[in-house]
């Protein structure tokens, strides 16, 4: 309606703009700054007397439910109208909603309003490339458009009213074609790159990409070409939740324990207790507890078993997974029950009412912490010492929200199982010892943390964990057994680990720190080598890695080590 005439005329040649990076809600700094200039200053508890005071006037009263009123009205055309349909992707079978940010729907707007060969730039929050929201607009701009540059930045001064840790790209394109490769170059911190970017951009292929994120479709944050290069070797592996045949996978993770929620269940102190209650800071790679590294803490809390419900996490766990249906889920359609009119409850229950006269209960429901299992530390960040942390947890032990864990069984009933009470068939490990062990082994290699810190900022998120690239070695495969055994030597002390050192032929655990130091180093050489990399890679790897003063392991010397190991790996093979 502004520009009738150049729309007559087939519409704009050029877009530069700098969307709004802000959510469209009712945000009270928008509205009361209108009668208080100071107002956006204000502490949270004084913002509240003072929008208490401002309301006490019918007339300002009423302006701010006609406001709230407007913002909801303009909310509900993106999110239930039919024009903008590029805000609720979906991810892993399940739709994101709408969060209503308004640089994606200007975004989404520019391409609704170019034409082929009309050229783009804007200035856009960080979020538009690497969160789970912006798949849909990523994808357009792979398919419709050709991306010239995308230059992303960590704001270190550049603007000073925003957080320094904000993070913010340049994106040029050309709307219509394809995007066959991106040029790119992220984590940025000076503006200075926009004059030269013709010379420091790195070169993703579209192929790249699509392996990199093949759910989500995030950018990886690349900062080199020689880092894109070696990118495109390791996401030639399968992502950790593809099904191969013959192979471990993982099909999720889960949180077993929010605090806040179930506080009742614990206890401060391992008197009249039965086991910890595991939280992040009690972890480190192949680590259990603070035998080796001090630093760790001790469990903050503790719970008793299934005999005293109302004080056990345990029976709490159980009763939420029995809620969740999983089990329930699993019979229901193993036999047909969704040819059938019948709810999920309805259907089951009948079904082992015939075979074992009682219908599902919660003693049917088998805990993760029943088996050794995998759980891998929430909190990380690309420039922590390692960005991820995992270990093999003990059995019996609990965790909170702080570690995701790795479920341990698949569920697979099959109809001889359905007399038995309790049900204890249906479930069937995931992981055979060795392979716990090998998969614990990949994930803190140092080529596996190469690849998630181009993802992680300051939390593993699920999805993109599960979608990163994880050679699949099983019984078999060069340096299956090489770094299983290693795994397990360092992860497999003390009293806890009695039981699966036994199960894995009596296995001596390391328990004096230069050997551990070897084995792990042995690790990540062995990785470097399963993944494929060729020296000058993991010699770019190692040399790039981030250095923290006071490292609790990758000083450079560790570094070195790991060099070495690999070359001597590379002429002898994956030995024993």
């Amino acid at each position: 309606m502004e520009f009738a005439d150049v729309f007559e005329r087939g519409g704009f040649d050029v877009f530069i703009g700098n969307p709004p990076w802000d959510m469209l809600y009712a945000n009270r700094d928008d509205f009361f700054i209108r009668y208080d200039e100071q107002f956006r200053t204000y502490p949270s508890e004084e913002k509240d007397g003072v929008m208490e005071e401002l309301l006490s006037s019918p007339e300002v009263a009423w302006e701010w439910e006609d406001y709230k009123e407007s913002m909801e009205t303009q909310a509900d055309f993106f999110t239930q109208g039919d024009v903008y349909k590029l805000q609720s992707p979906v991810v892993g079978g399940r739709t994101m909603p709408t969060k209503n940010e308004l640089s994606a729907l200007f975004l989404e707007r520019v391409f609704r309003l170019s034409r082929d060969g009309v050229k783009v730039s804007l200035l856009l929050p960080g979020t538009i490339f690497g969160g789970v929201m912006g798949k849909d607009l990523r994808t357009h701009l792979l398919d419709h458009t050709d991306i010239e540059n995308l230059i992303g930045f960590e704001n270190k001064g550049i603007f000073e009213q925003i957080h320094r840790q904000y993070r913010f790209a340049i994106l040029t394109f050309e709307y219509g074609g394809r995007t066959s490769r991106l040029r790119g170059i992220f984590n940025q911190r000076s503006m200075d790159v926009v004059y030269n970017i013709e010379d420091v951009a790195a070169e993703i292929p579209r192929q790249v990409l699509l392996n990199y994120s093949p759910e989500g479709r995030i950018f990886p944050s690349i900062t080199s070409q020689v880092e894109a290069d070696v990118l495109s070797k390791v996401v030639t592996q399968p992502p950790l939740d593809e099904n191969i045949g013959g192979a471990w996978s993982v099909d999720m993770l889960t949180k077993e324990f929010v605090e806040s929620t179930d506080k009742d269940r614990l206890q401060d102190s391992p008197d009249n207790a039965d086991y910890p209650v595991y939280g992040g800071a009690n972890i480190h790679q192949f680590e259990h507890d603070n035998t080796h590294t001090e630093s760790l803490d001790n469990p903050r809390y503790w719970s008793r078993g299934m005999y005293d419900p109302p004080n056990s996490a345990q029976y709490r766990v159980r009763e939420k997974k029995f809620n969740r249906g999983n089990l329930k889920r699993a019979i229901y359609d193993a036999f047909g029950g969704s040819e059938t009119s019948k709810s999920q409850v309805q259907y089951v229950d009948e079904l082992l009412e015939e075979h074992r006269s009682h219908g599902l209960e919660e003693e049917d429901v088998l805990l993760d912490c029943t088996e050794y299992r995998i759980g891998i530390r929430d909190v990380s960040r690309s420039r922590d010492e390692r960005t991820i942390i995992a270990t093999v947890l003990p059995k019996d032990v609990i965790c909170l929200h702080t570690i995701n864990t790795f479920k341990p069984f698949a569920i697979e009933p099959k109809e001889e199982h359905l007399t038995e009470s309790p049900l204890r068939s249906p479930y069937v490990r995931r992981f055979t010892d060795q392979e716990l062990f090998v998969a614990t082994g990949l994930l803190n290699s140092i080529a596996f943390d190469f690849l998630m810190r181009t993802k992680v900022e300051t939390h593993i998120v699920k999805r993109e964990l599960l979608e990163s690239q994880l050679p699949r070695l099983t019984d078999g495969d060069d340096w299956f057994h090489y770094i299983a055994e290693r795994a397990a030597r360092l992860n497999c002390y003390g009293k806890e680990f009695k039981e699966m050192r036994k199960r894995l032929g009596g296995i001596e655990a390391a328990v004096e720190d230069q050997e551990r130091r070897e084995l792990q180093a042995e690790i990540d050489a062995a990785a470097f080598h399963a993944y494929g990399l060729e020296r000058r890679d993991v010699k770019f790897v190692l040399d790039d890695f981030h250095r923290v003063e006071n490292p609790k392991l990758m000083d450079e010397m560790y570094f070195d080590l790991v060099l070495e190991k690999y070359d001597l790996l590379d002429q002898k093979g994956p030995l024993p």
